[in-house]
Parts: structure tokens; sequence; C-alpha cells
């Protein structure tokens, strides 16, 4: 598996951004792995060779910079030799915060960046290309993302701190809308502006996370014990989950080469 590393940003940006991420795998030969469909948006670099995509049975190049929204469908990744990304790991509703753009705007795929942020996101990637470690491209990501946030329009909204609350799937959306003073709505509509997805959407993608990720750290765990431990309704309801979004049932599904987190 690739080595990962990550660095938190500027404390200017934590409210719009997670983490920075550096990926790479050193003269590794052309791998398939399995991204399951995770609770995030990011934009993605690519500074040596970008991977190829397979999206509900196709492959296709990827661009050497996208956007990936919230998704609700696997997408499987081969990634080639000598591969690394830099990836920039939003809040929610993070990416809409600091350029104004509707995430609800885009696919359920990858969107190329440059044709949605211009100039400005292309000097970044060619910074990023030519930077020397990982130390040096969050610098410039850094930079770019600060300059961009001092001039947003886009202000700080009760629900963007309503929707970053740690187990958001286990709120109901007469609670959610009434923490964020909205009407439910409003709350739906300002929800799917940030993200792409609809809120009860976006709670199973959670849950659902969740479920694959005490599976991935504690094989000898039971369907059972997890359907318990997440909070699913029966294993009937993960199971239909799980066939939902990645197409297999467990028993058949590939662990080993699938990116959980």
């Amino acid at each position: 598996m690739p080595d990962l590393l990550k660095i938190k940003p500027s404390p200017f940006l934590a409210p719009f951004i997670k983490e920075y991420w550096y990926v790479y795998w050193e003269k590794a030969s052309p791998v398939s792995l399995s991204n399951t469909p995770t609770p995030e948006e990011a934009i993605c670099f690519f500074p040596r060779n970008a991977p190829y995509s397979r999206i509900e049975g196709a492959f296709y190049k990827t661009a050497d910079t996208f956007i990936i929204r919230q998704s609700s469908v696997r997408i499987d990744m081969l990634t080639p030799n000598d591969y690394s990304m830099f990836k920039v790991i939003f809040q929610t509703g993070g990416f809409y915060r600091l350029f104004g753009v509707p995430m609800s705007l885009f696919e359920n795929v990858h969107t190329e960046t440059i044709s949605v942020l211009g100039n400005s996101i292309k000097t970044l990637k060619e910074q990023i290309t030519n930077a020397l470690s990982f130390e040096e491209m969050t610098g410039f990501a850094n930079k770019y993302f600060i300059d961009t946030a001092k001039k947003s329009k886009t202000y700080f909204h009760p629900v963007d701190q309503v929707i970053n609350q740690k187990g958001l799937h286990e709120y109901s959306l007469n609670t959610l809308a009434s923490d964020a003073c909205l009407s439910k709505r409003q709350f739906e509509r300002k929800f799917l502006t940030r993200t792409g997805e609809t809120l009860k959407l976006y709670q199973r993608v959670i849950k659902f996370n969740e479920a694959l990720k005490a599976k991935k750290s504690m094989p000898n765990l039971t369907w059972t014990n997890i359907t318990h431990m997440v909070c699913y309704y029966d294993q009937m309801h993960l199971l239909r989950d799980f066939k939902q979004f990645t197409n297999e049932v467990p028993s058949d599904f590939d662990f080993e080469n699938a990116i959980i987190y």
C-alpha cells in the first residue's frame, strides 16, 4: 500500500480545510484500488502520473488535478508507476465557503479543477508539481487558500458549524435545522449547496463508512457485531447500503485493496 503523510493547514484555514495529504508509491507496479463512498470533498493534484478511474464499469484517464465532492458510487483507481498525490481535504462545506461554487453543480464523479477555478489554481498546480517536498507543497497551498479566503464573499452561517459536528449521522433533520436556526426546507437547501448530496444520503454514507472502518481495523468482528456497533437498524439495512455503495456483497469485497479511512 502507498505511504501517507498528513499536515494540518494554517490555523487561519482551519474553518475551511481539514488536512493536507501526500500519498506516494515509489517504483510501484500498477495496482487497482477501490474507493468506496467517503464523506469528504477535496481537490487532488498528481505531481507525477495521474491514475485511471473506473466508474460504473468504464475506465478513463483522470485529469492531473480534479475536484471531488461527496460521492455515492464506488470509484476504482488504477495507480501508475511512480505515483504521488497531493490532496486538499475540506471541511464539510469548506469548498463552497472559499469559492462560492455550489457543490450541487458537480456530477457524482471527478471534475477537472482548472475548468472551475481558472488560472490561479493552474499556478498552484505548477508550484505543487515543481515542489521538492510535501512541506513546500503545503506552503504553496496555504498561501493560495489564505488569499482565496480573504477574498471570499461567502460568509459563515450557523449551518456550517452544525454540519461539521461529530456524529452528524446520529441527528434528525428536525434537530439539525433547529440548531442551525433554519426551517427544514432551508436546511436541506443549504446542505445540498454545500455537499452536493441530500442530508439523508450523506448520513447513510457516514454510517456505511463507519462500518467499513470497523471491519478494516477489526477483521474478526462479525457483520452482526458491526450492525449494532454503528447503529444500523438491522443487518439487512447494512447489506442494502453495501450493495448500493460497492456493487458487491460483504463476502466478495476486497478489503485488502480498498481505500477506507
